[in-house]
C-alpha cells in the first residue's frame, strides 16, 4: 500500500479511468451485445473501484495524519456518487439504449422518464437538484468544522467588507483553520451561488418546449 500512496495521484487518475471504462463497458456489453450476465462483471468492477477510491483516501489519512486536498477530492467523488450518481447513470443508460437501437435500426425503446421536461416539471427537477447541491455543501462545511474548527478571523467578520475580504486575496483565513478547506469553500460557494440563480430562474421563467415546424 505504501507504493500506491507514494503515487496516489496516478492511482486516483487510473481509478477514474477504470470508472468510465467499466461504466461504458457495462452499457455496451449489456445493450449492444445483449450479454446481460457478462455485463454484471463490469458493474461489480464499477462498485469495487469506488471502494478502492475510498480506501485510498482512508489509508492516505492514516499515513499523513492530516486532512489534505487529496482526501477532500475523494470525499467529493464519493458524495457525488451517493447524491447524483444514480440519476446520472440512469440518464446515460437511457442514452445508450436509444443510440444502440438507432444504430441497429430498431424501434426506439419506450423508456420511463426518457422525455425531456418542460415548464414547471422542469423547474421542479431543477429545484430538487439544487437542494441536493445545498445539502452536499452544508455537509462538507460540517465536516470541515469538525475536522479543523473555526478560525479566529470569524469573530471579526464585517458584513460590508465580507466579500472583498473573502475573494480579493490569494489566501484567506475564513472560515476554518485549514487553507485547503478555505479555498475549496469559497470556490464552491461561488459555484453554488451561480447554481442557485440558474436553477431558480426556471421557476420564474419556465423552460418552454421548442415548437416543431408544421408540415406545409
Amino acid at each position: 500500500m505504501d507504493f500506491v500512496l507514494e503515487h496516489k495521484w496516478v492511482f486516483l487518475i487510473l481509478a477514474e479511468t477504470v470508472f468510465w471504462v467499466s461504466t461504458l463497458s457495462f452499457l455496451v456489453v449489456r445493450y449492444w451485445f445483449n450479454l446481460k450476465k457478462l455485463s454484471i462483471a463490469f458493474f461489480v468492477l464499477f462498485l469495487l473501484n469506488d471502494l478502492w477510491i475510498a480506501a485510498m483516501g482512508y489509508f492516505d489519512y492514516l499515513r499523513t495524519e492530516k486532512f489534505s486536498s487529496y482526501q477532500i477530492i475523494i470525499l467529493i467523488v464519493i458524495a457525488y456518487a451517493f447524491l447524483y450518481g444514480k440519476s446520472d447513470f440512469q440518464k446515460l443508460d437511457r442514452f445508450i439504449q436509444r443510440k444502440v437501437a438507432k444504430m441497429r435500426g430498431l424501434p426506439e425503446p419506450d423508456l420511463p422518464d426518457s422525455k425531456p421536461l418542460y415548464g414547471m416539471q422542469h423547474a421542479k427537477q431543477e429545484r430538487k437538484n439544487l437542494y441536493k447541491h445545498i445539502f452536499l455543501f452544508i455537509t462538507a462545511q460540517c465536516v470541515f468544522l469538525l475536522l479543523f474548527g473555526l478560525s479566529d478571523a470569524v469573530s471579526s467578520i464585517q458584513i460590508d467588507t465580507f466579500l472583498k475580504d473573502w475573494y480579493d486575496t490569494t489566501d484567506t483565513d475564513l472560515f476554518y483553520k485549514n487553507d485547503v478547506a478555505n479555498n475549496i469553500t469559497r470556490i464552491w460557494a461561488l459555484i453554488l451561488a451561480i447554481d442557485i440563480v440558474v436553477s431558480l430562474s426556471y421557476t420564474i421563467a419556465p423552460k418552454k418546449e421548442k415548437k416543431t415546424a408544421s408540415a406545409a
